[in-house]
């Protein structure tokens, strides 16, 4: 597999342009981490790697690496035109979640359009002490508008980030949102998922013969019943790397957004830190290879963790009953996250370090 290349030694926080594959990247880090951005494409994570240990926290998607741009110009079905570039890292999904969606008359695929268009990117700062990007996405077919501010601030192996999302219409309209992170590669091996939830759900299911848990299932996380046996299956385990062991699951009832990957054996693990009161639900797939057929093609080692504003249903019925955000026209959603590396399974990411002086997204 064609690999990014690698960091060089940085003494303090930067930002900088890379060109690799034909792509246009920018490259934030500092004497922690790296983080590979890919604005040109919904400002895709490509890369969070930790540079002590050199491990990158992130999967890459071996039927689509290097990243492609454009869906095939092949007939499209099944989510084709998003696995056509799903090249794994982390995306975020607006406005619309997972499912495709008639969204007020314009056509939206998986994932929804602000992780397959365009983004501005600024390096807005840069200094000893912190470097500091901003990044804007704007919708074509909806009046979707998100601002990221990204900071990273000298020795610390974390990085913090402001989302404006802003209405650009006159209507009040209603959004599913969620952050995509895939985690994969040697950190997940032999993990767990650690999270201050208290409940666990399961989607329902159109083909319940192909769950492996039993769906619509709601109880204390991290045990949900399997289909075939009834056994309990402790979904905080990550599946070992070709099994066939694969879920969904969502998590809720969070005293405080939090979730981390971590590994015993290394010492070391990777947190994520988001404002539940926008956020109240977190997906997690968890596959030790993924399906045999298409999309996966069974090569899908990997585990998430997706803040998300609802859980995982269609649109329509996510509107039908009541669990999106409703924006109103002209007006602004507002978050903050953290993500970053931890030396201790306990280890909470601060949320408080919000960049000072937010840039205006208007």
């Amino acid at each position: 597999m064609t690999s990014l290349p690698p960091p060089a030694p940085s003494a303090g926080p930067r930002a900088q342009w890379l060109d690799w594959a034909g792509l246009r990247l920018l490259v934030v880090e500092n004497e922690c981490i790296r983080l590979v951005l890919w604005p040109e494409h919904g400002a895709d994570l490509l890369e969070f790697r930790d540079l002590a240990s050199g491990l990158d926290v992130l999967w890459k998607n071996p039927q689509v690496w290097p990243p492609r741009r454009h869906a095939l110009d092949q007939p499209h079905a099944g989510r084709s035109e998003f696995y056509d570039t799903f090249h794994g890292g982390w995306f975020v999904s607006l406005p619309n979640g997972f499912f495709p969606a008639d969204y007020f008359g314009a056509p939206l695929g998986c994932h929804g359009e602000l992780q397959s268009v365009s983004w501005t990117a600024e390096i807005a700062a840069q200094s000893a002490a912190v470097v500091r990007v901003v990044l804007t996405g704007r919708g074509v077919r909806t009046p979707w508008q998100l601002t990221r501010e990204l900071v990273l601030r000298a020795n610390e192996p974390v990085a913090r980030w402001r989302e404006h999302l802003l209405n650009r219409s006159r209507t009040r309209l209603p959004l599913a949102w969620l952050h995509h992170p895939a985690f994969g590669g040697p950190l997940i091996d032999g993990a767990e998922l650690v999270t201050g939830a208290r409940t666990l759900l399961t989607p329902p299911a159109d083909r319940p013969e192909l769950a492996q848990l039993q769906p619509s299932y709601r109880g204390a996380w991290p045990f949900a019943p399997e289909q075939a046996t009834g056994a309990r299956r402790d979904c905080s385990r990550v599946p070992p790397a070709g099994s066939d062991l694969e879920h969904v699951v969502h998590l809720t009832d969070f005293p405080v957004g939090w979730g981390a990957v971590w590994n015993q054996a290394r010492g070391l693990g990777f947190g994520l830190r988001w404002d539940e009161s926008v956020f109240p639900y977190a997906w997690s797939w968890a596959a030790g290879r993924g399906h045999d057929t298409y999309p996966i093609w069974g090569g899908c080692h990997t585990l998430t963790l997706q803040p998300s504003t609802s859980p995982l249903l269609p649109f329509d019925r996510l509107v039908a009953t009541h669990q999106v955000r409703w924006v109103e026209g002209g007006a602004a959603l507002e978050t903050h996250l953290a993500a970053g590396f931890i030396s201790e399974r306990t280890a909470v990411l601060d949320l408080a370090a919000r960049p000072a002086a937010p840039t205006s997204s208007s």
